[in-house]
């Protein structure tokens, strides 16, 4: 028997799916081959990763459970061992992380109406009409816009059939959030063709709102752009889960054990930082600079340790740092940082946030997050979205 034989029937048995022969024959090669015990762990602790592990960025394990989850499992085993451990790569530059993003490639590229869409609805002499053309040509758009129109956030006694109509009713703000939102989700869904990551966009879609939310009480602009760069904030995690599933799993099942922020692990490990992954799948996609800047000090609270920015991107990564710690504290989604949340008191101070104003700032991200969940229909459907 070859190790390849032998890793797909350990599978079939961790998958409850092996025969009582093939369970025989399992039990005879652990006994008589001398690889087959490192092989037989290996495949233990690979399946753990993405049936438990797995669980903090999606509702679900990688593979859901059907009839074909063994299947699966062996396919998603085999596009691992294609894979070249990140893990103690020296990732010193910028050119080295534009190489990495180079690598993923199945990323697809931003959809076009996404812009076209965006830049209509910031036009002052926009209108529902204009709106309406522009998405009656991406019918994934269409759909979606419908669906949340139709959901319960608006509580109609009758279901809204145009878009016309659905556009009106929700106005151009939040049809331009559901754009961003759903054209965001639906594009990094074609890059992979295993996961789910519902608890992933769970707290992307909240620190979204959670940051528009912080700007308003900030008196800092909230439009597209904030929007845009608070959703994408947590992007190049999913770049170093599509460029090494196993090892970065390993990483963050490190900070659920250790409770040890995910960015500080990926530096100790020598792993790509997931701040600088964001900013070069943004230069990538040919957004504009302060989107990956801000994703790229994200983390960073302290102004003195971030280089000489632009004032509105400082104000930016102000207002995702907080939004991101209290959408954590929320519980609202995983993004796979089992870190405990505690503001930085410096921020809090440097921003004039005293007790009752953040108590407020909580209290407006609450009421911003009951009324979220309609965008949340957006979710891949065969996991369920809330």
């Amino acid at each position: 028997m070859n190790k390849q034989k032998f890793q797909e029937l350990t599978i079939a048995i961790l998958s409850d799916s092996a025969s009582e022969e093939e369970n025989s024959i399992h039990s005879q090669a652990l006994q008589n081959e001398d690889w087959a015990q490192d092989v037989y762990e290996d495949t233990c602790h690979t399946h753990n990763l993405l049936t438990q592990t797995f669980r903090t960025l999606s509702d679900q394990p990688a593979i859901a459970p059907t009839n074909t989850s063994k299947e699966q499992m062996v396919k998603l085993f085999e596009m691992m061992d294609k894979q070249s451990p990140l893990r103690g790569s020296a990732i010193a530059d910028k050119e080295t992380y534009a190489d990495l993003v180079s690598k993923l490639d199945k990323l697809p590229t931003l959809p076009i109406i996404l812009d076209a869409i965006s830049k209509a609805l910031n036009d002052e002499h926009a209108n529902v009409i204009k709106i309406e053309e522009l998405l009656n040509g991406d019918q994934s758009l269409t759909s979606s816009v419908l669906r949340l129109a139709n959901s319960a956030r608006y509580g109609l006694p009758h279901k809204v059939f145009s878009l016309h109509q659905a556009i009106s009713l929700m106005g151009f703000d939040e049809v331009q959030q559901i754009v961003v939102t759903a054209s965001v989700i639906s594009f990094m869904d074609k890059a992979n063709d295993f996961f789910s990551l519902n608890n992933f966009w769970r707290h992307s879609i909240g620190v979204a709102n959670a940051t528009c939310v912080v700007a308003n009480e900030l008196g800092v602009s909230d439009d597209y752009i904030l929007y845009t760069t608070a959703l994408l904030h947590d992007i190049g995690k999913l770049g170093n889960l599509l460029l090494d599933t196993k090892g970065y799993l390993q990483i963050i099942q490190q900070s659920l054990d250790t409770k040890l922020p995910l960015h500080q692990l990926e530096i100790e490990e020598v792993f790509p930082e997931h701040t600088r992954m964001g900013e070069a799948i943004c230069e990538h996609w040919g957004l504009p600079k302060m989107i990956s800047q801000a994703i790229r000090y994200h983390h960073e609270p302290d102004i003195n340790k971030r280089p000489p920015l632009p004032e509105e991107v400082n104000h930016t990564i102000d207002c995702i740092y907080l939004a991101d710690i209290l959408i954590r504290q929320n519980h609202f989604g995983h993004s796979g940082n089992a870190e405990e949340p505690e503001i930085d008191e410096g921020l809090l101070k440097r921003l004039d946030i005293h007790t009752i104003r953040l108590e407020q700032i909580k209290a407006d991200i609450n009421d911003s997050l009951n009324q979220v969940h309609g965008l949340l229909d957006i979710l891949p459907e065969e996991y369920g979205a809330a």
